[in-house]
C-alpha cells in the first residue's frame, strides 16, 4: 500500500514539475513567433537562453519541445 502511495506522489511531482518548467520557458523567454488557432489555442516559438522551444498552448495545458535546429538570433 505504501509503495503505491509513493509511486502516485512521484507521478504527481513529475507532472507538476514539467508543467511549471514549460510555463517558466514562456514567461522568461522571448516570443519570436506566435500562431493563434482560437482564443484558447496557440503555438509559440520561444527563445530562452540561446535555445529555441516550440510551445503548444491549449486552454491551461502547455507543452514545450526543444528544437533540434540551431538558429542565430540577434
Amino acid at each position: 500500500m505504501l509503495k503505491y502511495f509513493i509511486v502516485i506522489i512521484n507521478i504527481l511531482y513529475l507532472i507538476t514539475s514539467h508543467a511549471l518548467s514549460d510555463m517558466n520557458i514562456i514567461k522568461n523567454g522571448k516570443i519570436l513567433e506566435s500562431k493563434l488557432y482560437s482564443t484558447n489555442e496557440a503555438t509559440l516559438v520561444v527563445s530562452n537562453s540561446r535555445r529555441i522551444y516550440v510551445c503548444s498552448i491549449s486552454n491551461d495545458l502547455t507543452k514545450c519541445i526543444l528544437s533540434n535546429k540551431k538558429y542565430k538570433i540577434n
